[in-house]
Protein backbone atom coordinates (compact mmCIF):
# COMPACT_ATOMS: atom_id res chain seq x y z
CA UNK A 1 0.00 0.00 0.00
CA UNK A 2 2.77 2.69 0.64
CA UNK A 3 4.09 1.64 -2.88
CA UNK A 4 0.61 2.71 -3.99
CA UNK A 5 0.32 5.62 -2.25
CA UNK A 6 3.63 7.16 -3.35
CA UNK A 7 2.74 6.30 -7.01
CA UNK A 8 -0.72 8.80 -6.47
CA UNK A 9 1.51 11.11 -4.44
CA UNK A 10 3.87 11.70 -7.68
CA UNK A 11 1.56 11.62 -10.25
CA UNK A 12 -0.73 14.12 -8.39
CA UNK A 13 2.01 16.68 -9.32
CA UNK A 14 2.35 15.76 -12.61
CA UNK A 15 -1.25 15.40 -13.29
CA UNK A 16 -3.74 17.72 -11.28
CA UNK A 17 -6.22 18.82 -9.22
CA UNK A 18 -9.64 18.52 -9.38
CA UNK A 19 -12.70 19.28 -7.78
CA UNK A 20 -14.76 21.91 -6.62
CA UNK A 21 -12.67 23.20 -4.16
CA UNK A 22 -10.38 25.84 -5.40
CA UNK A 23 -7.73 26.08 -2.65
CA UNK A 24 -5.65 28.38 -4.19
CA UNK A 25 -6.16 32.64 -3.68
CA UNK A 26 -4.09 35.25 -5.36
CA UNK A 27 -1.60 37.79 -4.26
CA UNK A 28 -3.87 40.22 -2.04
CA UNK A 29 -0.82 42.35 -1.00
CA UNK A 30 -0.28 43.84 -4.36
CA UNK A 31 -2.07 47.44 -4.35
CA UNK A 32 -2.29 49.72 -7.18
CA UNK A 33 1.12 51.35 -6.13
CA UNK A 34 3.02 48.25 -6.09
CA UNK A 35 1.81 46.57 -9.50
CA UNK A 36 5.49 46.92 -11.86
CA UNK A 37 4.30 44.73 -14.30
CA UNK A 38 0.88 43.74 -16.67
CA UNK A 39 0.63 40.44 -14.67
CA UNK A 40 0.63 42.75 -11.44
CA UNK A 41 -2.21 44.70 -12.51
CA UNK A 42 -3.98 41.80 -14.26
CA UNK A 43 -4.44 40.29 -11.00
CA UNK A 44 -5.39 43.68 -9.58
CA UNK A 45 -8.09 44.03 -11.91
CA UNK A 46 -8.92 40.32 -11.98
CA UNK A 47 -9.34 40.10 -8.02
CA UNK A 48 -10.81 42.61 -6.56
CA UNK A 49 -12.01 43.28 -2.71
CA UNK A 50 -15.34 42.38 -2.53
CA UNK A 51 -17.84 39.20 -3.43
CA UNK A 52 -17.04 37.04 -6.54
CA UNK A 53 -19.98 34.61 -7.04
CA UNK A 54 -21.11 31.92 -9.88
CA UNK A 55 -20.75 28.44 -11.07
CA UNK A 56 -21.37 26.05 -13.33
CA UNK A 57 -24.81 23.75 -14.49
CA UNK A 58 -24.55 20.97 -16.65
CA UNK A 59 -26.61 18.71 -17.89
CA UNK A 60 -25.92 15.42 -19.80
CA UNK A 61 -27.81 12.64 -21.65
CA UNK A 62 -27.13 9.61 -23.55
CA UNK A 63 -28.97 6.94 -24.73
CA UNK A 64 -28.34 3.99 -26.83
CA UNK A 65 -30.97 2.14 -29.11
CA UNK A 66 -30.45 -1.23 -31.02
CA UNK A 67 -32.92 -3.53 -33.00
CA UNK A 68 -31.44 -6.69 -34.68
CA UNK A 69 -28.05 -5.90 -33.61
CA UNK A 70 -25.97 -8.98 -34.26
CA UNK A 71 -23.24 -8.01 -31.70
CA UNK A 72 -25.81 -7.91 -28.90
CA UNK A 73 -25.97 -5.53 -25.55
CA UNK A 74 -28.54 -3.48 -24.01
CA UNK A 75 -31.19 -0.46 -25.05
CA UNK A 76 -30.28 2.59 -22.20
CA UNK A 77 -31.31 6.15 -20.98
CA UNK A 78 -29.01 8.04 -18.93
CA UNK A 79 -29.33 11.60 -17.74
CA UNK A 80 -26.53 13.33 -15.21
CA UNK A 81 -26.96 16.78 -13.90
CA UNK A 82 -23.95 18.71 -12.20
CA UNK A 83 -23.97 22.57 -10.19
CA UNK A 84 -20.92 23.75 -8.81
CA UNK A 85 -21.13 26.70 -7.10
CA UNK A 86 -19.41 29.47 -4.83
CA UNK A 87 -18.90 32.34 -3.38
CA UNK A 88 -15.78 33.51 -2.41
CA UNK A 89 -14.91 37.36 -0.15
CA UNK A 90 -11.87 39.14 -0.38
CA UNK A 91 -10.38 41.94 1.91
CA UNK A 92 -6.84 42.73 2.03
CA UNK A 93 -5.47 39.94 3.83
CA UNK A 94 -8.63 37.96 4.06
CA UNK A 95 -10.07 35.63 2.22
CA UNK A 96 -13.50 33.33 2.99
CA UNK A 97 -14.37 30.34 0.06
CA UNK A 98 -17.36 28.59 0.11
CA UNK A 99 -18.01 25.69 -2.77
CA UNK A 100 -21.35 23.83 -3.35
CA UNK A 101 -21.40 20.79 -5.35
CA UNK A 102 -24.35 19.31 -6.57
CA UNK A 103 -24.69 15.98 -8.77
CA UNK A 104 -27.56 13.49 -9.51
CA UNK A 105 -27.71 10.95 -12.38
CA UNK A 106 -30.19 8.02 -13.50
CA UNK A 107 -30.46 5.74 -15.90
CA UNK A 108 -32.79 3.06 -17.12
CA UNK A 109 -31.50 0.05 -18.45
CA UNK A 110 -33.60 -1.99 -20.77
CA UNK A 111 -37.30 -2.98 -19.42
CA UNK A 112 -35.52 -2.26 -15.56
CA UNK A 113 -36.87 0.68 -13.73
CA UNK A 114 -35.05 3.74 -13.62
CA UNK A 115 -31.78 3.49 -10.76
CA UNK A 116 -29.77 6.22 -9.56
CA UNK A 117 -26.22 6.05 -11.05
CA UNK A 118 -24.71 9.10 -9.59
CA UNK A 119 -25.83 10.80 -6.26
CA UNK A 120 -23.57 14.03 -4.06
CA UNK A 121 -24.09 16.74 -2.11
CA UNK A 122 -20.89 18.62 -0.74
CA UNK A 123 -20.41 21.61 0.96
CA UNK A 124 -16.97 23.33 1.58
CA UNK A 125 -16.22 26.65 3.19
CA UNK A 126 -12.77 27.84 4.02
CA UNK A 127 -11.09 30.98 5.63
CA UNK A 128 -7.93 32.03 5.37
CA UNK A 129 -5.49 35.22 6.66
CA UNK A 130 -2.16 35.73 4.70
CA UNK A 131 0.80 36.23 6.77
CA UNK A 132 2.66 36.50 3.56
CA UNK A 133 3.06 36.56 0.06
CA UNK A 134 2.62 32.76 -0.10
CA UNK A 135 1.89 31.63 3.05
CA UNK A 136 -1.67 31.69 4.66
CA UNK A 137 -3.37 30.91 8.13
CA UNK A 138 -6.21 29.02 7.13
CA UNK A 139 -9.11 26.84 8.62
CA UNK A 140 -11.71 24.84 6.72
CA UNK A 141 -15.03 22.46 7.37
CA UNK A 142 -16.16 20.16 4.89
CA UNK A 143 -19.45 18.17 4.27
CA UNK A 144 -20.30 15.12 1.92
CA UNK A 145 -23.52 13.00 1.82
CA UNK A 146 -26.16 11.93 -0.67
CA UNK A 147 -29.45 13.58 -1.37
CA UNK A 148 -31.81 9.98 -1.94
CA UNK A 149 -31.46 6.33 -1.16
CA UNK A 150 -29.79 3.73 -2.72
CA UNK A 151 -30.55 0.02 -2.89
CA UNK A 152 -29.07 -2.94 -4.04
CA UNK A 153 -31.36 -4.88 -6.32
CA UNK A 154 -31.28 -8.87 -7.58
CA UNK A 155 -31.04 -10.12 -10.65
CA UNK A 156 -34.37 -9.27 -11.82
CA UNK A 157 -33.97 -5.69 -11.00
CA UNK A 158 -35.95 -5.76 -7.51
CA UNK A 159 -34.78 -3.96 -4.74
CA UNK A 160 -33.76 -6.24 -1.96
CA UNK A 161 -31.28 -3.85 0.22
CA UNK A 162 -30.93 0.02 1.05
CA UNK A 163 -27.37 0.59 1.28
CA UNK A 164 -27.33 4.62 1.31
CA UNK A 165 -29.20 7.36 1.51
CA UNK A 166 -29.31 11.57 3.19
CA UNK A 167 -26.81 11.50 6.03
CA UNK A 168 -25.89 7.44 6.01
CA UNK A 169 -22.92 8.50 5.60
CA UNK A 170 -22.06 11.75 6.54
CA UNK A 171 -18.48 12.85 6.11
CA UNK A 172 -17.70 16.03 8.43
CA UNK A 173 -14.41 16.91 8.18
CA UNK A 174 -12.28 20.22 9.14
CA UNK A 175 -9.08 21.49 10.09
CA UNK A 176 -6.76 24.30 11.36
CA UNK A 177 -3.44 24.83 9.38
CA UNK A 178 -1.55 26.80 6.87
CA UNK A 179 -2.02 27.10 3.29
CA UNK A 180 1.04 27.50 0.33
CA UNK A 181 -0.13 29.14 -2.15
CA UNK A 182 3.07 29.95 -4.69
CA UNK A 183 1.04 30.99 -7.73
CA UNK A 184 -2.39 30.74 -8.77
CA UNK A 185 -2.49 26.98 -10.08
CA UNK A 186 -1.17 25.39 -7.53
CA UNK A 187 -1.59 24.98 -3.33
CA UNK A 188 -0.94 22.47 -0.52
CA UNK A 189 -2.60 22.47 2.55
CA UNK A 190 -1.25 20.83 5.81
CA UNK A 191 -2.71 20.81 9.18
CA UNK A 192 -1.15 18.63 12.21
CA UNK A 193 -4.71 19.03 14.08
CA UNK A 194 -7.31 17.90 11.51
CA UNK A 195 -10.64 16.06 12.86
CA UNK A 196 -13.19 13.47 10.55
CA UNK A 197 -16.44 12.48 11.96
CA UNK A 198 -18.26 9.59 10.09
CA UNK A 199 -22.28 9.17 10.95
CA UNK A 200 -24.47 6.83 9.59
CA UNK A 201 -28.00 8.33 11.20
CA UNK A 202 -29.97 4.94 9.68
CA UNK A 203 -29.57 1.97 12.19
CA UNK A 204 -30.25 -0.94 9.55
CA UNK A 205 -27.35 1.20 7.14
CA UNK A 206 -24.72 1.66 9.90
CA UNK A 207 -25.28 -2.52 11.19
CA UNK A 208 -24.07 -3.48 7.24
CA UNK A 209 -20.78 -2.06 8.54
CA UNK A 210 -19.45 -0.19 4.78
CA UNK A 211 -18.25 2.96 5.96
CA UNK A 212 -16.09 2.80 8.20
CA UNK A 213 -18.07 3.54 11.58
CA UNK A 214 -17.64 -0.26 13.23
CA UNK A 215 -21.31 -0.79 12.69
CA UNK A 216 -22.36 2.32 14.85
CA UNK A 217 -24.16 5.55 14.30
CA UNK A 218 -20.79 7.73 14.76
CA UNK A 219 -17.18 7.88 14.44
CA UNK A 220 -14.77 10.60 15.02
CA UNK A 221 -11.06 10.30 14.14
CA UNK A 222 -8.09 12.73 14.77
CA UNK A 223 -5.03 13.27 12.76
CA UNK A 224 -3.38 15.07 10.08
CA UNK A 225 -4.18 16.01 6.80
CA UNK A 226 -2.90 17.45 3.54
CA UNK A 227 -4.44 18.70 0.51
CA UNK A 228 -2.73 19.21 -3.00
CA UNK A 229 -4.40 21.02 -5.07
CA UNK A 230 -4.22 22.25 -8.88
CA UNK A 231 -6.54 24.03 -11.36
CA UNK A 232 -5.38 25.51 -14.64
CA UNK A 233 -6.16 26.02 -18.37
CA UNK A 234 -3.99 23.79 -19.86
CA UNK A 235 -4.39 24.81 -23.92
CA UNK A 236 -7.30 26.90 -24.93
CA UNK A 237 -10.66 26.01 -23.49
CA UNK A 238 -9.28 22.76 -22.20
CA UNK A 239 -9.09 23.03 -18.05
CA UNK A 240 -7.48 20.70 -15.76
CA UNK A 241 -8.10 20.24 -12.14
CA UNK A 242 -7.25 17.80 -9.53
CA UNK A 243 -7.38 17.49 -5.93
CA UNK A 244 -5.58 14.90 -3.70
CA UNK A 245 -6.66 14.69 0.46
CA UNK A 246 -4.79 12.62 2.61
CA UNK A 247 -5.98 11.86 6.12
CA UNK A 248 -4.08 9.83 8.62
CA UNK A 249 -6.38 9.12 11.99
CA UNK A 250 -3.27 9.50 15.12
CA UNK A 251 -4.70 6.09 16.87
CA UNK A 252 -4.24 4.18 13.86
CA UNK A 253 -1.04 1.95 13.04
CA UNK A 254 1.50 2.32 9.85
CA UNK A 255 0.98 4.32 6.96
CA UNK A 256 -0.92 1.88 4.80
CA UNK A 257 -3.91 3.67 7.04
CA UNK A 258 -3.96 7.02 5.15
CA UNK A 259 -7.17 7.88 3.85
CA UNK A 260 -7.10 9.04 0.56
CA UNK A 261 -9.46 10.43 -1.72
CA UNK A 262 -8.45 11.67 -4.96
CA UNK A 263 -10.53 13.47 -7.77
CA UNK A 264 -10.00 14.70 -11.19
CA UNK A 265 -11.85 16.68 -14.49
CA UNK A 266 -10.71 17.39 -17.74
CA UNK A 267 -12.65 19.74 -19.33
CA UNK A 268 -13.52 20.64 -22.50
CA UNK A 269 -15.43 24.05 -23.64
CA UNK A 270 -16.76 24.08 -26.99
CA UNK A 271 -18.93 26.97 -27.20
CA UNK A 272 -20.72 29.02 -24.52
CA UNK A 273 -23.43 26.39 -24.35
CA UNK A 274 -21.49 22.46 -25.09
CA UNK A 275 -19.11 21.20 -23.08
CA UNK A 276 -17.18 17.66 -22.41
CA UNK A 277 -15.53 16.45 -19.34
CA UNK A 278 -14.23 13.11 -18.38
CA UNK A 279 -14.36 13.01 -14.22
CA UNK A 280 -12.32 10.24 -12.08
CA UNK A 281 -12.78 9.71 -8.60
CA UNK A 282 -9.92 7.24 -6.30
CA UNK A 283 -10.73 6.48 -3.36
CA UNK A 284 -8.74 4.07 -0.13
CA UNK A 285 -10.49 4.07 2.91
CA UNK A 286 -8.67 1.49 5.40
CA UNK A 287 -11.72 1.27 7.75
CA UNK A 288 -14.60 0.92 4.55
CA UNK A 289 -15.12 -3.01 3.65
CA UNK A 290 -16.28 -3.68 0.37
CA UNK A 291 -19.25 -6.45 0.23
CA UNK A 292 -17.72 -9.46 -2.03
CA UNK A 293 -19.99 -11.34 -4.08
CA UNK A 294 -19.94 -15.03 -5.90
CA UNK A 295 -22.86 -15.56 -8.19
CA UNK A 296 -24.90 -12.95 -6.66
CA UNK A 297 -24.05 -14.51 -3.33
CA UNK A 298 -22.57 -12.37 -0.61
CA UNK A 299 -19.39 -14.17 0.48
CA UNK A 300 -18.14 -11.61 2.64
CA UNK A 301 -16.19 -8.30 2.69
CA UNK A 302 -12.91 -6.82 2.12
CA UNK A 303 -10.90 -3.36 1.97
CA UNK A 304 -10.52 -2.30 -1.72
CA UNK A 305 -9.19 0.32 -3.91
CA UNK A 306 -12.59 2.29 -4.86
CA UNK A 307 -13.25 4.09 -8.86
CA UNK A 308 -15.29 5.88 -10.19
CA UNK A 309 -15.54 7.56 -13.52
CA UNK A 310 -17.75 9.75 -15.82
CA UNK A 311 -17.54 10.48 -19.00
CA UNK A 312 -19.95 13.03 -20.83
CA UNK A 313 -21.11 15.55 -23.52
CA UNK A 314 -24.00 18.06 -22.60
CA UNK A 315 -25.26 21.59 -22.05
CA UNK A 316 -23.54 23.78 -19.44
CA UNK A 317 -23.44 27.46 -18.54
CA UNK A 318 -21.04 29.41 -16.11
CA UNK A 319 -22.22 32.43 -14.45
CA UNK A 320 -19.36 34.98 -12.91
CA UNK A 321 -20.16 37.75 -10.95
CA UNK A 322 -17.67 40.47 -9.38
CA UNK A 323 -19.60 42.85 -6.48
CA UNK A 324 -16.34 45.12 -5.67
CA UNK A 325 -15.92 46.32 -1.92
CA UNK A 326 -16.50 50.15 -2.53
CA UNK A 327 -13.15 51.54 0.15
CA UNK A 328 -13.63 54.81 1.58
CA UNK A 329 -11.38 57.70 0.24
CA UNK A 330 -9.75 59.75 3.00
CA UNK A 331 -10.26 63.32 2.99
Amino acid sequence: MKRYLMILFLVSFLSVKANDIELSVPDIEITDEQAKTKTDAKKIIENPDGWKIGGTASLTFNQVGLKNWAAGGDPSISLLGVVNGYADYKFKKHLWQNRLGIEYGTQKLKAQPIRKNSDRLEIFSKYGYAISKKWYVSVYANIRTLMTPTYDYNAAGEKILMISKFASPMVIDGAIGMDYVPNQYFSMFLSPFATKMIIVANDSIAAQDRYGADGKNFRWELGATAILSYKQEVVKNVNVQSVMRLFKDYRKGPAQNIDVDWQNTIGLKVNKFLSAAVFTHLIWDYDQLIPQFEEGVQVGTARKLQFRNVIGIGLAYNIDKVIKKEIPVEK
